[in-house]
């Protein structure tokens, strides 16, 4: 919810700056980057671990 929030912020402040006439395209990378390595972060941290990877083929059927 936190995340929401805060997105929620920046979307408030880019429209700020609109408003001001001081939005630059640099404003738009940032967040975009921002939000970007949030997602790859939360990649990684989602990708099956080397121990999972190790064996594909694993059937716990046949340990019984």
């Amino acid at each position: 919810m936190n995340d929401i929030l805060e997105f929620v912020d920046e979307l408030k402040e880019l429209q700020e700056l609109y408003h001001t006439g001081e939005l630059r395209d640099f404003d738009f990378a940032i967040k975009i980057a921002k939000y970007e390595r949030m997602v790859e972060q939360f990649e990684q941290a989602m990708a099956p671990t080397e121990l999972f990877r190790a064996d594909l083929n694993y059937n716990p059927a046949l340990e019984v």
